[in-house]
Parts: structure tokens; C-alpha cells; sequence
């Protein structure tokens, strides 16, 4: 799935598929599926920006993104860049998950 946003006044092609997860755990050697299940409270808080900051970056390097996750984030104006983005990357993230097989009758 791909998804254009807009990070800090620049605009950001993101793209996340099944390489999301391994590249996620190949850079950050944690899980997204566990970090984004702890990342948002159940009244839809924020709870870790960094997990947000993470999946962002995977996904944009994903979308053509060059550099490292510190330069990138650097280049923001504002430290809350990606944290304001971060309804866009949860739609993003439930859209790449959604289940699209259904179950065979018997």
C-alpha cells in the first residue's frame, strides 16, 4: 500500500507491505507488531513517539527515502513532525493489515 503525506511542510511517499515487518525488526531489532500494539493507548494516546518515528521511516525509506533515520529526522523543523502525522500512519499500517482472505464454506 502507498500512501503520500505531508511531514513538516515536505511531501512523503510511504509505502508499507509484507518486507514492512522485516525491515522494521532488520534496522530496530524489536517487533512493529508488539511495538505498535504498545504504542497507542486504548483512548487512541500516543504512548511511545519513537515507535511512530520508526514505522514512518521504514515506510518512507520503503517509498524512496534516502539517508539514515537520524539525518531525516534532523531535517524537521519541529521534534513532533512525525507525532502529528501519526493518524495517517496508523490508517496506513491498518490498511496493510487488514485481512483480505475469506474462509472457504464447507
Amino acid at each position: 500500500m502507498e500512501k503520500f503525506i505531508t511531514i513538516d511542510g515536505k511531501e512523503v511517499r510511504l509505502v508499507a507491505n509484507g518486507a514492512t515487518p522485516r525491515l522494521y525488526r532488520s534496522m530496530f531489532k524489536k517487533d512493529v507488531f508488539a511495538d505498535m500494539t504498545n504504542a497507542v493507548s486504548s483512548n487512541g494516546e500516543i504512548k511511545s513517539a519513537e515507535v511512530f518515528e520508526n514505522l514512518c521511516y521504514i515506510m518512507a525509506k520503503q517509498g524512496g527515502l534516502e539517508g539514515d533515520i537520524d539525518s531525516w529526522l534532523a531535517s524537521m523543523d519541529s521534534p513532533t513532525a512525525v507525532i502529528t502525522v501519526a493518524p495517517d500512519i496508523l490508517d496506513l499500517w491498518a490498511d496493510t493489515n487488514e485481512t483480505v482472505a475469506t474462509g472457504k464454506k464447507k
